[in-house]
């Protein structure tokens, strides 16, 4: 698949320029579509490698270890990296064309979410984080995609341990990130009546007015989670009965306990 969707062939021409000498006896492309294989099979170290090379027949030759991490070192700059994106971005293009892509006359929802990944030993970047842990905190991009399990991933920011839960610029990368892996006909087209609905998910993390702002200027409609205040405590308890509304799961059938009402006049959202 790699090769087919021109993955292999994309990636090694994008870092064509950071080598002496080409073609290479292992190029980058095909250094990286391995490793990828490697993180699928739930390998998380370069290392785990090893699972391929010990199956030369059906994976050929495989890079060393040292060799496949002087290919990821090649890569540690925004302008190789956004090159091997837009490769990536390529391939999935034609995956989506040859069968492999969602139906988007349902519309298309982009989860985003932080996720803490614990370092066990001095890293670059490794931090403590708010869970009282040491290492990252990813911000990750997800298609929902609930005919292949798991979802689909658009975009991840490898992130300090430290850094902040509901940074707008962060966000706001991401999501640019997430949309620029969409295939060109699937990304929203802000004032065009036939644009692609996209939805974008976060938890109250991405509460901020800078991202629901960028959501907007994208063409995105978007959902998210709110930090239940004061204010907002003081709405909810002020609701009559009859304002609540049963909420309903995805298949759409009742939640236990679960209700749903509108507070959006009872607050102040002007700061």
């Amino acid at each position: 698949l790699t090769e087919d969707t021109g993955l292999v062939a994309g990636w090694s021409e994008a870092l064509l320029d950071t080598y002496q000498t080409f073609p290479a006896v292992h190029e980058p492309g095909r250094v990286l579509a391995d490793l990828a294989v490697v993180i699928a099979d739930g390998g998380d170290a370069l290392t785990h490698l090893a699972t391929l090379r010990d199956q030369d027949k059906l994976f050929g030759t495989v890079a060393s270890d040292a060799t496949a991490w002087r290919c990821i070192e090649r890569v540690d700059d925004e302008e190789h990296l956004d090159r091997l994106r837009a490769v990536r971005a390529l391939a999935r293009e034609r995956a989506w064309a040859a069968g492999a892509g969602p139906d988007l006359r349902q519309g298309l929802t982009i989860d985003i979410d932080a996720t803490i990944t614990i370092a066990h030993s001095e890293k670059e970047n490794a931090a403590s984080t708010w869970k009282k842990t040491f290492g990252f905190h990813s911000l990750l991009a997800y298609l929902d995609r609930p005919d292949i399990s798991g979802g689909e991933g658009l975009a991840g920011m490898l992130r300090p341990g430290n850094a902040g839960s509901n940074t707008t610029a962060d966000h706001v990368r991401i999501l640019e990130m997430a949309l620029a892996a969409l295939p060109a006909h699937a990304r929203p087209k802000p004032g065009k009546k036939r644009s692609p609905k996209v939805l974008v998910r976060t938890d109250s993390a991405g509460a901020t007015y800078g991202f629901a702002a960028a959501c907007r200027t994208s063409g995105c409609n978007y959902s998210f989670g709110f930090t239940i205040d004061e204010p907002v405590r003081t709405a909810i308890l002020a609701l009559p009965k009859q304002a609540w509304t049963a909420a309903y799961d995805i298949d759409g059938e009742p939640r236990d306990g679960a209700w749903i009402a509108e507070i959006t006049g009872l607050l102040n959202l002007d700061k």
